[in-house]
């Protein structure tokens, strides 16, 4: 099956769902644009070519998180995941152990898999003794990029 190469952001805006280095900065942060894994230089993969079809410019995209090739975290998924550590540092009123329940948690709300409801549950746990500021600021730093089934869990 053959791609389209991708143009995604450091902050995971999705520049081009169909041309790779279709521009070198984000017109919308500012921030680097990556169409190959800064690990094993893969191409990023866009929407999937369809020979002889015309593709409407609408149809659906949703941005890798992970190399598919060496696995490795996207730029936008490695920030996503060192802002959501930060952010529970910041927290006084948090033991470490619920800390390192969340931080441990969030790699697997991303994506969909079986530990993904455990990691919905050790999530709750750990925020359960957490301030509101970053309750709120971690749910608002992750919802755009939690797995369906997480979203579904925590926004029952």
């Amino acid at each position: 099956m053959a791609y389209h190469g991708a143009t995604i952001c450091y902050n995971g805006h999705v520049i081009s769902k169909y041309d790779a280095n279709s521009q070198k900065y984000c017109s919308k942060c500012g921030k680097e644009t990556y169409s190959f894994c800064h690990n094993c230089k893969a191409p990023i993969r866009g929407l999937i070519k369809i020979d002889g079809v015309f593709v409407a410019s609408s149809r659906t995209y949703t941005k890798p998180l992970y190399c598919y090739e060496c696995g490795s975290p996207y730029p936008w998924t490695q920030y996503i995941l060192n802002s959501a550590v930060e952010l529970l540092s910041l927290d006084n009123s948090l033991d470490e152990e619920s800390k390192e329940l969340i931080k441990n948690a969030i790699p697997n709300l991303l994506t969909d898999t079986p530990a993904t409801p455990i990691a919905v549950a050790q999530y709750n746990k750990g925020l359960e003794k957490a301030d509101i500021i970053l309750t709120n600021s971690i749910t608002a730093l992750l919802t755009d990029f939690l797995c369906s089934s997480a979203k579904k869990l925590l926004f029952l």
